[in-house]
């Protein structure tokens, strides 16, 4: 019996099964916490948008080509005349940290913008990696934030959450470790910040779900 695909529309960020539409773990997320981004002017937001699609593209480009040589060089060497300074800097830094992260390459294998659901949800992890000295994955999103502060923290943790969650409980054969990454980069820093997913999280994942479905998911336990 063949499986439903899954479909990612990137462009308008929408998932279908066959005909049916998913809900995206963002919106759920925004719709919990209350989460816009009206408050921010539009120059802004598509700045940091370019931005984060840069820092996305290269990251990508260079997990999946990760055994060639000079790689890390020719990407920035085909950059820097397609954008701008603060563009290329967030590039060159987020690539020079993966390149460091995953020093010893054939330790590692890598999931890359894998989309995944259950039956009503989807969402996009930006990297899943197995350590194949622990057989363990591991869940990563990026972020190009000039700061993370406490509302955006707990949008991230939230985030992670329901990735975690819906790999665990859906996707046969993964073992996936509950510490989970933000690589964080931005005009001052490059940074690797920790994220353990709890049973509070989780709880407050539910609660999140519940609260977009209208209680429909009260007898999910953890």
């Amino acid at each position: 019996m063949n499986m439903p695909k899954l479909i990612f529309k990137k462009e308008t960020h929408q998932y279908f099964l066959e005909d049916k539409e998913l809900i995206s773990v963002s919106r759920i997320i925004d719709n919990y916490l209350g989460f816009g981004y009206s408050h921010i002017a539009p120059e802004v937001l598509k700045n940091a948008s370019v931005r984060g699609k840069w820092v996305h593209k290269l990251n990508e480009l260079y997990l999946q080509n990760i055994n060639e040589e000079n790689i890390i060089n020719n990407l920035l060497k085909k950059l820097k005349p397609l954008t701008n300074n603060i563009n290329y800097s967030y590039c060159k830094k987020s690539l020079m940290f993966l390149k460091e992260k995953f020093k010893d390459k054939n330790n590692y294998e890598f999931i890359i913008e894998r989309p995944i659901n259950d039956s009503v949800i989807a969402g996009t992890p930006d990297l899943v990696y197995l350590d194949k000295k622990e057989n363990k994955y591991y869940l990563v999103d990026y972020k190009t934030y000039a700061c993370i502060d406490e509302d955006k923290l707990k949008r991230i943790k939230l985030q992670l959450t329901a990735y975690y969650w819906t790999i665990k409980s859906g996707q046969v054969g993964i073992d996936i470790s509950d510490k989970t990454y933000v690589y964080l980069t931005n005009k001052n820093t490059q940074q690797e910040i920790e994220i353990e997913v709890t049973n509070e999280l989780l709880i407050e994942w539910f609660k999140a779900k519940n609260k977009y479905f209208k209680g429909e998911d009260k007898n999910e336990t953890i």
